[in-house]
């Protein structure tokens, strides 16, 4: 075993969370700044020109982040197959992000005639892809260096962003600030690296055996973006920037609960895969129902606690210009769950069991689905038809893949255990809405309501398991 590369589940997850969570606090602070200073329509060229460069970053990953996790966490106990592993795959990573900024600047030079400014500042989030080996810490399950240094740089992008950006006019000075931050984010894991894993020679052989799952990820990566990254795309360039504004805001608000229940997945997806690996299929079982719960307890909340401030929220915070965010978000937070289950059946069944063809198919139909019905039903719903088409595409492949993994994962139980946090979330947006009527549409009334629902929540949830402590234990 490697020294110093592996931390214990506990503290992998407390790590993790503390990183996501502040990947979407200082968002969360910086946001309603930004939707005031910048303004819609400026926020909305930012989201379009970052959703397009986005691509390009997928085209230098190249299904990276997923192999790279899975064959790092198999050799993690063989130093020299982890050595051969890791600098193989940097290589090849290398080589296919300098061609992919290479393919962006041309692209810039011979597509984009407005606000080029912003697409060159842009290539500096597309050239961190070159540095980006965050897969290879979370193959090692060390999670601690990844969320300790990207802290302190999230903390100096937040200072940044107050102490330079005063205007719509200082819109490039946001996107160079949030540019550099993840390129600096990267670059500052590589000596670390580096020391676990020292430079050591490796074959042609190690070098191509890579390629062929590295091609396969990729196919659901860029299909995923389909259905993620492409609507946005389709609103900037089928109706106007400030639609692209009010759909990435939207989904602002509903991430956070999302980044959230991914940490479960990204924390357990490494353990899966060396738990399939050793045949382990009890142990893999009991962290799958496991996770189903946390999920169904954390979704349930945020889902019926969005639905019941989303429209004085949404105001409060962001202003009357993003108004509109509140329908948004409520159509978009069943997406909480959907999205947070289905990582759970990816990330602990499916890859780590090595079913990336169906995996793929999957992912491929769903891009599909979300192409098809957003091109249809943007020109005659505009926003609210990019909303119907990633829902869709994203409920169609939780059902697939619920298909595809029933002989694994007993459902009955799951629905069974997660019922109770439905219910308990139906009870809490009841007593939400009521106080509505009561409480003034101020911060404090929208702060007593959320503190009220929560306290309702979790009283139920208490009692729920201390009826039931008994029974289903996993």
């Amino acid at each position: 075993m490697l020294s110093g590369s592996r931390q214990s589940l506990a503290k992998n997850f407390l790590y993790q969370f503390i990183y996501q969570g502040l990947i979407f606090i200082i968002p969360l602070i910086v946001s309603p700044y930004l939707t005031r200073v910048i303004g819609k329509m400026g926020l909305g060229i930012y989201t379009y020109v970052n959703s397009i460069a986005y691509y390009f970053i997928i085209l230098a990953n190249l299904g990276i982040s997923r192999h790279g996790q899975r064959i790092i966490s198999q050799k993690s106990g063989k130093e020299e197959e982890l050595r051969k592993a890791f600098w193989s795959l940097l290589f090849l990573h290398f080589l296919i992000s300098l061609l992919s900024l290479a393919a962006y600047f041309v692209f810039i030079c011979i597509c984009v005639k407005e606000n080029k400014d912003i697409y060159i500042i842009e290539g500096i989030y597309v050239a961190s892809a070159m540095f980006d080996i965050t897969w290879f810490f979370w193959g090692m399950e060390n999670f601690k260096s990844v969320a300790i240094k990207n802290t302190v740089i999230k903390m100096m992008e937040c200072i940044l962003i107050f102490s330079c950006v005063h205007s719509s006019m200082d819109l490039w000075k946001y996107a160079l600030i949030s540019a550099s931050s993840i390129f600096v984010g990267q670059v500052v894991m590589i000596p670390q690296a580096c020391s676990i894993a020292r430079p050591i020679r490796f074959s042609r052989t190690d070098f191509i055996q890579h390629m062929k799952p590295l091609l396969m990820f990729s196919i659901s990566v860029i299909a995923v973006s389909m259905y993620t990254i492409f609507d946005k795309v389709l609103l900037g360039f089928m109706m106007t920037k400030d639609n692209v504004a009010l759909y990435e805001y939207s989904n602002k608000i509903i991430n956070i609960p999302k980044v959230v229940l991914s940490v479960i997945g990204t924390v357990m997806f490494p353990k899966a895969c060396k738990m399939a690996e050793l045949k382990e299929v009890k142990m893999q079982k009991k962290y799958i129902d496991l996770s189903f719960i946390i999920t169904a307890f954390l979704g349930m909340a945020s889902i019926f606690g969005l639905l019941a401030i989303a429209d004085e929220f949404v105001v409060i915070y962001y202003g009357e210009q993003f108004a509109d965010c509140g329908a948004l978000i409520k159509i978009f937070s069943p997406l909480i769950f959907i999205i947070g289950a289905g990582d759970i059946i990816r990330t602990q069944y499916l890859i780590p069991n090595k079913m990336d063809k169906e995996f793929n198919f999957c992912i491929l139909i769903n891009a599909v689905i979300n192409i098809v019905l957003s091109i249809s039903l943007i020109p005659i719903w505009g926003i609210y038809g990019a909303v119907i088409g990633t829902i869709s595409a994203e409920l169609f492949g939780f059902i697939y893949q619920i298909k595809l993994s029933k002989n694994f994962i007993m459902y009955r139980k799951i629905v069974k255990l997660c019922f109770p946090f439905l219910m308990l979330g139906g009870i809490m947006y009841m007593v939400m809405v009521s106080l509505s009527g009561i409480l003034q549409k101020t911060v404090t009334g929208m702060m007593i309501k959320i503190a009220v629902g929560l306290c309702v929540y979790l009283v139920g949830t208490i009692l729920f398991f201390l009826r039931n402590r008994s029974e289903d234990r996993i």
